[in-house]
């Protein structure tokens, strides 16, 4: 399969998966200065439920991961269906340019240029320009990893999380199996891999849920103490809009943090008026209006006849008649 036949193919489907093995392409991180989720919590670790599922079971798509290391880009397009399908109830999936035009951020050269993604440098250009789409993110922040009540707070109130972990050998065999990816001591590390989380159960057995090669799946917490390296929170202009999302944000903390961090005020979108709804008027509206609209066409100069004349002329602009 070409490149240039990728975004007409069906991205994820046997045939495909026949023909070339899945792909990791995370690059370590670079573990720059960067906010932390934790600093603009509105106390301590927001409570959150103890189950939580925001990622639909099926429709995810390959995107070129099959063939190509873009598994950061990958995610990220997940990332952008599972926010607007959940905060804007309209979904918005990238598609294969769109992750190409990613992916040739750090791979200017590709597909001679196939050498993976960082996250972080990824995250900052997505603030910074924006996406392939023309959608910049408000901010992104670190989530301690290592804090799983931390991760899940960051579940429950995102929706999502950006993952970087490292693949094991036989954690192949578990996606081949169908079974969550549990931590094998005596399996040897594959790779960097890029992913999309959205939500977590109470087992151990099959705790956060993400989304990888276009099917859902799930680690153990086994596999998270060991094999996750990073994970990041993408605040999109979509979440300022959701009253449930700001009643869990410091957002005065959130745009501090920015100014430290950046040197710039936190990029927040003007939130466009609502228009005023246009009225609808009565029956007895329309009748007094068919009276009103000939007298006050007549001279009214003085007195009350002329403030009765301009009172109408007001009342029937606000009824719109």
């Amino acid at each position: 399969m070409s490149v240039s036949n990728i975004g007409s193919a069906t991205c994820g489907s046997e045939k495909e998966n026949l023909l070339a093995k899945n792909k990791l392409g995370r690059r370590p991180p670079k573990n720059a200065p960067a906010l932390e989720f934790k600093s603009f919590w509105t106390g301590a670790i927001p409570s959150h439920p103890s189950t939580a599922d925001y990622l639909e079971d099926s429709g995810w798509q390959m995107l070129g991961n099959s063939q190509f290391g873009d598994c950061v880009a990958v995610a990220m397009a997940n990332n952008r269906r599972n926010v607007t399908d959940k905060l804007t109830g309209t979904v918005v999936y990238p598609d294969w340019t769109w992750v190409e035009a990613l992916y040739k951020t750090q791979n200017p050269n590709f597909p001679t240029d196939d050498n993976g993604m960082d996250i972080q440098t990824c995250l900052e250009y997505l603030n910074q320009t924006g996406t392939p789409d023309g959608v910049k993110s408000v901010a992104f922040a670190k989530v301690d990893y290592a804090n799983l009540e931390e991760v899940k707070a960051a579940l429950a109130i995102f929706g999502d999380l950006i993952l970087g972990i490292t693949v094991q050998q036989a954690n192949f065999t578990d996606f081949d199996n169908g079974q969550p990816w549990d931590y094998h001591p005596d399996s040897t590390n594959a790779g960097g891999h890029g992913v999309d989380a959205g939500g977590y159960t109470a087992q151990a057995a099959s705790d956060v849920k993400f989304i990888t090669w276009a099917t859902k799946t799930s680690f153990t917490d086994a596999f998270w103490a060991n094999e996750v390296e990073e994970a990041w929170v993408v605040v999109w202009p979509e979440y300022l809009g959701s009253e449930e999302f700001l009643a869990s944000i410091d957002v005065n903390a959130l745009a501090a943090d920015y100014k430290a961090i950046t040197g710039s005020d936190l990029p927040i979108p003007t939130p466009v008026p609502t228009p005023p709804p246009t009225p609808t008027p009565d029956t007895a509206d329309e009748a007094l209006a068919v009276v009103a609209k000939p007298w006050i066409s007549k001279w009214h100069p003085f007195g009350s006849n002329k403030k009765m004349a301009a009172a109408l002329k007001t009342w029937l602009a606000a009824k719109g008649l």
